[in-house]
């Protein structure tokens, strides 16, 4: 045999030897080499460990200060009830410290604020406890705006609408000053919007769908009702549709005297009467309808060329 006969014979052996050292062994993870075969275990795979929750501190303390507020009122059926309504010292001074903003478009977020939810839910469940009968629905409603309407009217500019008699820092001049609802809570008074914004709030908490009513001097609530048309109504109640949907006038501010020989009481003002109050803009204009919810819609921002002066910047 010659040499360029064995050449090949060599090569295609160093070959079958790489094969069988190091390809093979690598594929079905052994030993690479001439040492012992058998499976070689690869490192473990790597585990998941959640990270450990970090705790929150409550902003605002069972433990820490609070407002304490007594209110009594004339429920819908006659009966005077009184509750305690108490607010964490913290939760008021950061909502008084709070600029507020002055598009009416945005007030829904003071009614819906989550540091309010709990003492809402709570206050309205005080207010109007759940009833076995669905048809005791309508006097639970009617206590929670029966509540609202009792508590006394004051003006922004006014300091008597401020618990401490003083102005907030950022109420302006002209400017409406909406009260968050634990404020008016607070304070123990407030004007229009305070009022709708409150019984919003306590509403919302019920499971009710309602929304702001604007006129061009006043602010009420509107609540969503299916064909609302008491028996006992003298007037016809009035709504305003909103999304398809039926939204009736409740007013936040004003309550009726009833007098009689040898009493005095109040009674609510019923809703969807626009024109039974004093009002003037309730009973001949069309309000603009303010969603407590709302979307931000996006801003179109257009981009001018600069012109840079004689000679360059």
């Amino acid at each position: 045999m010659e040499w360029k006969d064995v050449i090949p014979v060599l090569a295609g052996g160093i070959v079958i030897l790489a094969v069988a050292l190091v390809v093979k062994p690598a594929l079905l993870g052994e030993p690479i080499g001439l040492g012992s075969a058998g499976p070689v275990s690869g490192p473990a795979p790597p585990v998941y460990v959640p990270p450990a929750p970090v705790p929150t501190a409550t902003p605002f303390p069972d433990d820490g200060p609070v407002y304490t507020r007594n209110f009594r009122w004339t429920a819908i059926d006659g009966g005077v009830q009184t509750t305690e309504v108490r607010v964490p010292e913290a939760l008021f001074l950061e909502h008084r410290e709070t600029p507020r903003l002055t598009d009416h478009v945005a007030w829904g977020r003071y009614a819906l604020a989550d540091a309010d939810r709990p003492i809402l839910e709570d206050l309205a469940s005080r207010i109007a406890p759940a009833a076995g009968n669905p048809e005791e629905g309508y006097f639970r409603l009617m206590n929670v705006v029966f509540f609202v309407q009792q508590i006394p009217y004051a003006l922004d500019n006014s300091t008597d609408s401020y618990f401490n008699v003083v102005l907030p820092p950022h109420l302006r001049s002209g400017v409406e000053y909406p009260k968050y609802p634990t404020e008016m809570l607070v304070d123990g008074k407030g004007d229009c919007e305070d009022a709708a914004i409150l019984m919003a709030g306590l509403l919302d908490a019920l499971g009710y769908d309602t929304v702001l009513l604007e006129y061009s001097d006043h602010m009420a609530l509107g609540i969503r009702m299916d064909g609302f048309n008491p028996y006992y109504a003298r007037y016809t109640p009035k709504h305003f549709e909103y999304e398809g949907e039926h939204y009736y006038y409740v007013e936040g501010t004003n309550y009726t005297v009833v007098s009689s020989e040898n009493s005095t009481w109040v009674k609510p003002f019923p809703i969807g009467n626009v024109q039974g109050g004093l009002i003037q803009s309730v009973k001949s204009e069309t309000p603009k309808v303010v969603p407590l919810r709302y979307t931000l819609a996006p801003v179109e921002y257009r981009i001018f060329p600069v012109r840079l002066p004689a000679g360059g910047a």
